[in-house]
């Protein structure tokens, strides 16, 4: 007799344990799914972060290069060995941050690189002079070199 008052009791639990159990499964999945919000998150701010500062280096870095611009003027107009060793040195550390100077001297022509100050007598779309310097920062077109590009007169 005991034993079915058992069985009763085990009955009666039952709906409320299914239920109970559901709750625990939807608690468990809203748990993952925060968890997982969290993770995302995270992972979105680095993101962030690592831009911000990208874009903070680019910024100064664009600045730096007018000052660099100003001394190569100064230079040209006044060879001094020691301006041209500070010259030197402060394009090594501009280097060391991922700078890299756009090669366009004899090359073809790349409007992603360059920008065309006026055409002139030569070979077609092959650069012929540069009047300023292009620059590349990881890989990135920092500001396009001026140049001038040939063009076949007819």
């Amino acid at each position: 007799m005991a034993h079915s008052k058992d069985i009763k009791k085990k009955d009666s639990f039952g709906p409320e344990k299914v239920k109970l159990e559901q709750q625990i499964k939807e608690l468990e999945d809203k748990l993952a799914r925060s968890l997982a919000d969290y993770v995302n998150l995270e992972k979105r701010h680095g993101e962030q972060h690592q831009l911000f500062a990208t874009l903070a280096i680019a910024a100064f870095i664009t600045q730096m290069l007018e000052v660099l611009d100003d001394l190569q003027l100064a230079y040209q107009h006044l060879p001094d060995p020691g301006l041209k060793m500070a010259i030197d040195h402060f394009l090594s550390v501009l280097k060391n941050q991922g700078l890299e100077e756009v090669k366009a001297k004899d090359e073809f022509f790349n409007p992603e690189t360059m920008e065309c100050v006026a055409p002139v007598d030569g070979v077609d779309n092959k650069v012929i002079e540069v009047k300023r310097p292009g620059y590349l920062l990881n890989g990135q077109c920092l500001r396009p070199a001026q140049v001038f590009v040939g063009k076949t007169v007819k």
